[in-house]
């Protein structure tokens, strides 16, 4: 039985593919094993290990990737590329219980709207009747295999093996035949222009290149989710791909250089597609040189240096690399023999969804991309919890304007075009950004801030010098934690002086630190315990500083008199210091006191 199976054969059980890794015995177990890869690596038991012993590795580093199943137990049955074909396209319709089809009596000629299908029946769809006729007819079309131009038999287990495709073509014929001579293929859908042959049964190159060969008019290939073996091809088929300008291998494992050996058959090839296939680094394996447009999504890149292969590609225009892990344009302490620099012909890159966290990497890019004009750069770590010089939170926004104002040449940002108007808003609030972040710094590190923004020189030329207007050194900074704390004096009223003198208690003002969000609530609570008092028996009167004449709102009324105010008439009116009452609530004293300092008097109610 297991002279059957071997390593890199494919399989399929219930719908769900995997690759024979590993045929023979298993410690502690009677019989032989299958020990198997699935392509969901959520699927399996295992690594490839059991009980302490390695039996197989996985190409998919996941920790359930691997299982031991019985080479006795039924797999799914594999299929023709003609009988997938076939079955995707030219079944029967088969009768459903739950479709409602009432048969009808037609007298003379049916009317035009009464739709009927060709077993005279009225199509019914979620019990209404259907208003427009042509089911059949579109089933009668797509039935019409020589006529198809677009084919999608995926995840639909086909199989190729050659072997027995030459032999059978050799026995029906009068002696070997070429692989490029089959005609199995083209007999039935010759006219195919897209394929897609993804997440099949495929373990070799040269069976997807043996039903691409008789595909003249093919443009598109998608043959992503194959797990293959071997990817050489055989000099018959060297001619498969002449025409294929379109190419997708998603999630297919391979290694780098197998990637190169496949597309070196492509001369034509534009646009490819390499998602998802664990890739970290690049070796230094050559793609086409035709190639335009690249996908590199959902891989494991670290940094943009690993991909510097890629840079010698004279067409390349366009480089997804979103859902990667890059934090910057190259490992630190990694000597290159030559800077990082792709073509100029590189206008589109797409690093959404990355690590990225620094502001270098953003004004690294005008060397790495000198063509860019169109840069994808949201959900980045950078974007989140960005500050100003001056230590003022900025938004997302804040930082996508930043990031057009570092990068000049820019006029496509997160799918919107930059305007003129956005251009300059940007500009010249990096400009002041500059400023704000040289003023609040010692003089002595003006040189190298002013260097490390690498357009400044540029955006002066542009729109004059900023003015630098530096804080006095013993200055609070206006979001350090100094400037959000308030330095409460607190001093006894008549009313309190008489309940402490009455309690043998020495009476003193005192000062206390408080948040600028603390509330008058809070406050009394502080004050009570610091004067054994009752907090809701106080009553808080804050100083603002104003000199009022008395009799004014907002000044208490006087309590003594004497006769020999009124000796002066016309005399100045008596000032007095303003004050307010904070009431108990939750209001926060920050709302009333501006300044650093406030002088508030406690009195009983």
């Amino acid at each position: 039985m297991a002279a059957a199976f071997y390593p890199g054969k494919r399989l399929s059980f219930n719908g769900d593919l995997c690759t024979v890794r590993y045929v023979g015995q298993v410690q502690g177990t009677k019989g032989e094993w299958l020990g198997v890869e699935w392509d969901d690596p959520t699927r399996g038991k295992h690594d490839g290990s059991h009980a302490g012993v390695r039996y197989f590795e996985c190409r998919r580093i996941h920790p359930t990737a691997g299982s031991f199943v019985r080479p006795t137990r039924p797999s799914d049955p594999p299929l023709s590329y003609v009988d997938a074909l076939k079955t995707k396209y030219a079944s029967e319709p088969v009768e459903d219980a739950g479709v409602s089809n009432i048969p009808i009596v037609v007298i003379g000629k049916a009317p035009e709207h009464v739709p009927v299908n060709s077993s005279g029946k009225v199509i019914m769809i979620s019990g209404k009747e259907a208003e427009e006729v042509g089911f059949d007819k579109i089933r009668k079309k797509l039935a019409n295999l020589k006529e198809l131009r677009i084919v999608l038999v995926d995840t639909m287990c086909v199989a190729r093996p050659l072997s027995p495709l030459l032999e059978q073509a050799a026995a029906e014929g009068n002696g070997p035949v070429p692989v490029d001579k089959l005609t199995d293929v083209k007999d039935v859908s010759p006219k195919v222009q897209e394929l897609d042959l993804s997440r099949n049964l495929f373990e070799e190159w040269r069976e997807i290149a043996s039903i691409c060969v008789q595909l003249d008019n093919l443009k598109q290939l998608r043959a992503d989710g194959n797990r293959l073996r071997d990817v050489q091809l055989d000099v018959d088929l060297a001619s498969a791909f002449t025409k294929v300008t379109t190419l997708g291998l998603e999630d297919t494992l391979l290694r780098w250089e197998e990637v190169a050996t496949i597309c070196s058959a492509f001369p034509s090839l534009t646009a490819l597609t390499l998602t998802n296939n664990a890739f970290t680094r690049l070796g230094d394996a050559q793609l086409p040189a035709s190639v335009t447009n690249l996908v590199l999504e959902k891989n494991g890149f670290r940094w943009l240096s690993d991909l510097r292969c890629l840079a010698k590609l004279p067409n390349l225009k366009s480089l997804r690399l979103k859902n990667n892990s890059i934090i910057d344009i190259a490992e630190p302490g990694c000597v290159a023999d030559e800077p990082l620099v792709f073509s100029a012909s590189v206008t589109d890159v797409d690093l959404a969804h990355n690590d990225i966290d620094q502001w270098r990497f953003i004004d690294g890019l005008n060397s790495v991309f000198p063509g860019l004009t169109s840069l994808r750069i949201s959900s980045n770590p950078l974007f989140h919890g960005l500050q100003a010089a001056d230590g003022k939170t900025l938004t997302t926004d804040d930082g996508y304007m930043l990031t057009i104002a570092r990068l000049g040449s820019l006029k496509v940002m997160n799918f919107s075009t930059i305007s003129e108007k956005e251009r300059l808003n940007a500009e010249t609030y990096y400009l002041s950004q500059i400023a704000a972040e040289v003023s609040n710094a010692p003089e002595s590190q003006e040189t190298s801030i002013l260097a490390s923004h690498r357009r400044y020189s540029e955006l002066c030329a542009e729109y004059g010098e900023p003015t630098f207007v530096r804080q006095d050194a013993n200055a609070v900074k206006p979001n350090s934690l100094a400037a959000r704390l308030i330095n409460f004096t607190f001093y006894a009223g008549e009313s309190v002086w008489r309940e402490l003198e009455a309690k043998g208690k020495e009476v003193k003002e005192f000062s206390v630190e408080l948040p600028r969000g603390f509330a008058v609530y809070s406050m009394l609570g502080v004050v009570g315990k610091r004067l054994d008092l009752p907090p809701l028996k106080l009553r808080l009167f804050w100083e603002t500083g104003d000199w009022v004449p008395v009799g004014e709102e907002g000044v208490a009324d006087i309590e003594e008199w004497d006769s020999s105010d009124e000796e002066d008439v016309g005399a100045e009116k008596q000032s007095v210091v303003r004050e307010v009452e904070w009431v108990a609530g939750t209001k926060m004293v920050g709302t009333w006191v501006e300044g650093m300092t406030a002088r508030v008097r406690v009195e009983l109610e």
